[in-house]
């Protein structure tokens, strides 16, 4: 099975069958970047609740064939997060990270850092957590953003995000590792799908519970974002490179790490997909020490 897997995760005709309407191309073209005039509103949100919003960060129908293609890996066992072995994911990345350099007014990096979800009826997105919690951030420009993407229509009762904004986080920002909050401080953030959620990552924020009577499962992917000077203070980020050096065989094994890093527990990470990640990992790692061994004098 994990042979198979190999195989599969590693053949751009393969995967291509999953989603006709997506391109998994020898490299991802950099999208061309508007300023949107919208996005000067929510600085004022981010810099005092700690999140804001940006509508149209993915356009329509390509998140609607990005939540075709999730629905179709589910349907084959395997996790959401492989929707990140097409372009258009990697493009919507670039976008939101070009609109919110502009937004805080410094720039910003994409880090290897994504998930995708896939949350049915009767489920529950993560927990309360935190995706920085050892070091405050700076209020007015986050060395690091977290960023959520709407692929589907998410209501309140399909597993919407909620936050805690900072000034009411009792944890905030002294004692991090605190994952409680009053129940009047919290705050439902539905999304128009297309829309992108980002936050200060010290913002505490969970998925909620997608009801048994909702119209379908949440489906959203994310990034993370580093401010271009601060990434040597975060060492454990691995930035991603540019994006035409992003073939396939990269994406997967940043998928690998992914899996590596957050796939514990999830419901669609079976231990085929976890041997998976852990041979692609290993094989990656060999490849860079060989690759340091030959360079070497």
């Amino acid at each position: 099975m994990v042979q198979e897997l190999l195989s599969f995760a590693s053949s751009a005709a393969e995967l291509s069958k999953i989603a006709t309407d997506l391109k998994i191309s020898a490299r991802v073209t950099p999208p061309s970047i508007a300023r949107v005039n919208a996005d000067s509103a929510e600085r004022a949100w981010l810099l005092g609740e700690g999140f804001a919003g940006l509508r149209a960060a993915g356009d329509a129908a390509v998140c609607a064939a990005l939540t075709r293609a999730v629905e179709a890996l589910r349907a084959r066992e395997l996790p959401a997060t492989f929707v990140y072995a097409f372009d258009e994911p990697w493009a919507i990345g670039v976008r939101i990270r070009d609109r919110i350099s502009q937004l805080v007014r410094r720039e910003y990096r994409l880090v290897e850092d994504v998930w995708a979800w896939h949350i049915p009826p009767g489920s529950d997105g993560w927990p309360p957590h935190r995706g920085v919690s050892h070091v405050a951030l700076d209020r007015n420009a986050p060395e690091v953003i977290n960023v959520w993407v709407a692929l589907s229509e998410v209501t309140p009762d399909r597993s919407c995000m909620h936050a805690i904004p900072l000034g009411d986080d009792p944890g905030y920002p002294d004692a991090l590792d605190r994952l409680d909050a009053p129940l009047s401080a919290v705050r439902a953030l539905p999304a128009r799908a297309g829309n992108a959620l980002f936050w200060n990552a010290n913002v505490l924020h969970w998925g909620g519970h997608c009801a048994r009577r909702a119209v379908g499962p949440r489906v959203s992917c994310s990034f993370t974002l580093c401010r271009d000077d601060a990434a040597e203070r975060f060492p454990e980020l691995v930035l991603l490179g540019p994006l035409e050096q992003l073939d396939l065989a990269r994406r997967m094994d940043a998928l690998a790490r992914m899996v590596r890093v957050y796939g514990t527990g999830q419901s669609d990470v079976s231990p085929h997909v976890a041997e998976w990640a852990s041979v692609v990992h290993d094989l990656a790692r060999f490849a860079r020490e060989r690759e340091r061994q030959r360079k070497a004098p």
